[in-house]
Order: C-alpha cells, then structure tokens, then sequence
C-alpha cells in the first residue's frame, strides 16, 4: 500500500466548478462549493499502518484510552455522534471551510472518518453528489486524482443520506461513504474504510459504528 501522510493539508489548491442551467438560456451560472484539495501523497484517507503523523494534531475529544472499549464521540459542531473502539487513534485536522475527524485502528488497516464542509454556499440539486465524488477522488484515491476509486453502488438510505460503495483500484482497500447536506450549507461525508485483505477482521466492527451513527 502506497506510504501516505496523514493532515499534513499544507495548502489548498482552489478551483471553480461551473454547473449550467439547462433549459434558462440567459440564466447566470451557478458556482459549485470549492472543495479542499489533498495535495499528492498527504491524502485524508487510506489506510497505512506505516503513515507519518509527526504533525498530526489531537482533538480534545480524543480518546486515548489503551483499551478496545467502546467510547462515544460527538464532533465539534454537534452534527453527529459514534460509538468507536476506544484504542483507535483520533486525529483532526481544520482549515477554512472544513473540519475532519478521523479514527484509525491501531494496526492501521480500518479507519473511520467525517469530513465536514461549509463555505456559506448552498448545495443544490446534482452538486451534492459532484462533491462527493470530487472528495472520493481527493482525499482516499491512492493517487489523490480520478481513476483510483472505482463507485460500484449508489444508493438512497432512509434518513435521506447517500451511500457510496467503492474501491481503490491501486491502493488495496475499499470503504463505504455516506453524503448529506444539513441546512443547506454543511456538507457531511462519513466514511469507513478497511484494507481488502483485513475485511474480515474489520467489517463487523466498521458495521456497529455506523449503525451507531446518530444526531446528537
């Protein structure tokens, strides 16, 4: 598995995304939201049992417990609340716009993580799922560019979020992502994600974290 830093995010590279209106000749376009951009080889995700965190910032909610006890967590913001093991390593990491928590097993091959968005710009129609698959490519392609992750399954869920299923072609490990926008404004994706051949070892607990996820 490619060696990957993890929140080094040492600078954006901002780009404009221009959705047309069809069928409004002389509307104005509207801009899609600016998503922040891993640079290459510091992408948010993957799982690397060999990744540099010497930079890595700790949030006070961090459980650093030596134990696989299971311990509740609520984000910054109060949007959403998980059950995870309690020996699993939480880092943070922010910046304009976003904030991201992330929960990695201590062997490095599952994690856990929320990206959140908010850049006073409203999500509308298609853009929600163009920006998911725009942070798919980010921030857990093994190259940190389209071409990697391959989405095998779209799916609506009952509270309303959308499931992504996907793969890395050339990373070795898969996960699932859940999308949604709340008021409008804050783009949430939550994402489990386990290194293919530690499945077996991982899926029943990557499983009970999400079906733990709630709004606190």
């Amino acid at each position: 598995m490619k060696t990957r830093g993890y929140l080094y995010l040492i600078g954006f590279a901002v780009f404009l995304m221009i959705i047309g209106l069809a069928c409004n000749g002389g509307a104005t376009p509207t801009a899609a939201p600016v998503a922040p951009v891993a640079p290459a080889n510091t992408n948010s995700g993957s799982t690397n049992s060999n990744t540099n965190t010497a930079n890595d910032n700790t949030n006070s909610n961090a459980n650093t417990n030596s134990s696989s006890a299971i311990v509740t967590f609520t984000d910054q913001n109060k949007f959403y609340q998980i059950d995870v093991p309690g020996d699993w390593k939480h880092k943070s990491d922010s910046g304009t716009h976003y904030y991201i928590d992330q929960f990695k097993a201590p062997d490095g091959n599952a994690l856990v993580e929320n990206i959140t968005y908010n850049d006073g710009t409203p999500f509308t129609g298609s853009q929600n799922g163009q920006f998911a698959l725009q942070l798919l490519h980010q921030f857990y392609s093994s190259t940190g560019k389209e071409g990697d992750i391959h989405v095998s399954e779209d799916s609506i869920q009952k509270d309303g979020s959308e499931r992504l299923v996907w793969t890395s072609s050339g990373g070795g490990y898969s996960g699932l992502s859940y999308f949604e926008v709340r008021d409008k404004l804050n783009f949430l994706m939550f994402t489990v994600e386990w290194s293919n051949n530690y499945k077996d070892t991982y899926l029943d607990t990557l499983n009970k974290v999400i079906a733990s996820y709630m709004i606190p």
